[in-house]
């Protein structure tokens, strides 16, 4: 029995850290600081200042007033090392001055193998790391020149988010084994526009993020734990270049845990699609979309992203479709 617990012991340390692509290693969240969706992770992430689609929710709840559309966005990764990060999430402008959405990141590490004190294969454990979202929105400007002021102000020029998520992770083994833990956390975000190719973005994630847990059920002296998540921030750009079609995007992240690092990010858009490279803080990525425009306003977008070994894990491919309407 001592032998099963210390199993277990060890697999939660290596499910707390095995989704790590960068970063933060040693703490909980990781599952959260990989990115999300085909088209950002191939511009290395860089998007805080150009969150203005489905996925916003996730990199900068302020650009969700910036949507053109109604968007259901999905993304699913083949990822080395048997992790999965998919995404399905919904995301709508609500005019003259507002956007919301909400959104579902499901993770977790696959064909992890259960023993018992014999050494004998009891199956395979169940593991799971979720993340629901809620955001709402508000474009500063806009808003205050409803009642008449600000009327020689651009009306895109401030727009602020804030996002709330539940967080649940669970590990199970379909025997007495049944681990969860759960927490709440919250996003910020401000995107500035002073020029209609030029925009500015700021985030503060994973405020009081945390999974908290008892294992009172499960270990004859269990405990209560608390699992904080990195507090992290970000400031970037992007730019669309005098060059036709050409974008470029740059952040910069901190946490509180002392680690920094950098987002490059360039864009080609042609007339039926977009070309991208990235550098992630250590690692290469690029990748290329496809669009394609239905009858009465309808679009959808499909984008593939190649993402580089970090620490010789093996190399990660991100697959996004967004539908819009």
């Amino acid at each position: 029995m001592l032998q099963k617990i210390c199993l277990y012991i060890s697999l939660l340390a290596f499910c707390s850290t095995a989704l790590i692509a960068e970063g933060n290693g040693s703490f909980s969240g990781a599952f959260l600081r990989i990115g999300l969706g085909a088209r950002a992770m191939a511009m290395g992430n860089a998007q805080v200042a150009n969150a203005t689609n489905g996925y916003g929710i996730y990199y900068n709840p302020a650009g969700l007033p910036r949507l053109e559309k109604k968007e259901l966005a999905l993304s699913y990764s083949d990822m080395s090392l048997d992790r999965k990060l998919n995404y399905v999430g919904f995301a709508l402008p609500l005019k003259p001055f507002a956007g919301a959405a909400v959104g579902w990141i499901n993770s977790g590490v696959g064909n992890l193998r259960s023993y018992n004190s014999s050494g004998e294969d009891t199956g395979e454990l169940d593991h799971g790391l979720n993340a629901i979202y809620g955001a709402f929105s508000v474009n500063i400007i806009s808003l205050v020149q409803a009642d008449g002021n600000l009327q020689n102000v651009k009306s895109d020029l401030i727009s602020i988010g804030l996002a709330v998520k539940f967080l649940r992770e669970a590990i199970d083994d379909n025997e007495g084994f049944d681990y969860s833990g759960s927490g709440f956390g919250i996003d910020a975000g401000l995107m500035i526009k002073p020029h209609d190719k030029f925009m500015l973005g700021y985030q503060l994630k994973d405020l009081n993020a945390s999974l908290a847990s008892n294992t009172n059920d499960i270990f004859e002296r269990g405990s209560d734990i608390d699992n904080a998540f990195p507090v992290s921030q970000r400031v970037g750009m992007f730019y669309e270049t005098p060059f036709k079609g050409l974008a470029i995007a740059y952040d910069f992240e901190w946490s509180d845990k002392g680690e920094e690092k950098h987002h490059v990010g360039a864009e080609m858009v042609f007339s039926m699609g977009a070309g991208r490279i990235g550098y992630d803080n250590d690692h290469f990525t690029l990748g290329g979309g496809l669009s394609f425009e239905g009858r009465k306003g309808w679009g959808m977008k499909l984008d593939y992203a190649y993402v580089d070994s970090v620490i010789d894990e093996g190399i990660s491919h991100v697959f996004s479709w967004r539908f819009l309407f």
